[in-house]
């Protein structure tokens, strides 16, 4: 049972995975689909690392590390992203 639901887990991030990068081709702003991007791509790896915690629980520190990481990184830089494109929108409307 643990190894598929291990598995799910695993198929889940990597299907968000493609799904983020197949909504890059999207007909939208650069910086939107960065954002985008980097949400689907935070959360597939999130799912990918759940897999391999629950696969592999006497290593459960250094996935936990790396989960944390990518949470805090990934979120950072996605809201960093979109914030810029709100920007370059607004500048866009005023002109």
């Amino acid at each position: 049972m643990r190894m598929i639901l291990s598995i799910l887990f695993i198929s889940i991030g990597i299907v968000l995975w493609c799904w983020g990068s197949v909504q890059f081709m999207a007909k939208r702003n650069l910086l939107w689909k960065i954002h985008a991007l980097g949400a689907v791509d935070t959360i597939g790896t999130v799912f990918i690392l759940l897999g391999a915690l629950i696969q592999s629980l006497e290593n459960w520190p250094h996935i936990l590390l790396a989960a944390g990481a990518v949470i805090f990184w990934g979120t950072t830089f996605s809201f960093t992203i979109a914030r810029l494109s709100d920007d370059q929108n607004e500048r866009d409307a005023a002109e």
